[in-house]
């Protein structure tokens, strides 16, 4: 199983939410979660996939949910039904 994804979160998103994320992106860290801002978004992946398939879900589902609170926008797989469309 892959365990990476690109989520919708644009690196143009101002500082002062990058600091309210960073919580959550920790806690994903704290699991063996590695994370990249690339240009195409918010980019979370495991090395050597070493997650239980499970655990690996609840998870990201947990930080969408957080984030998208946070983002005040729906937060998701951009390589899916949520586009990564830069912050205006």
């Amino acid at each position: 199983m892959n365990q990476d994804i690109t989520l919708n979160i644009h690196y143009t998103i101002p500082d002062e939410l990058w600091e309210k994320l960073w919580p959550e992106i920790q806690k994903l860290n704290t699991n063996g979660i590695v994370h990249s801002v690339e240009p195409g978004g918010l980019q979370l992946y495991c090395e050597n996939n070493t997650l239980p398939e499970q655990m690996w879900n609840d998870l990201i589902s947990e930080f969408c949910e957080k984030a998208s609170e946070i983002l005040v926008f729906p937060v998701g797989d951009a390589c899916g039904d949520f586009p990564c469309i830069p912050f205006k």
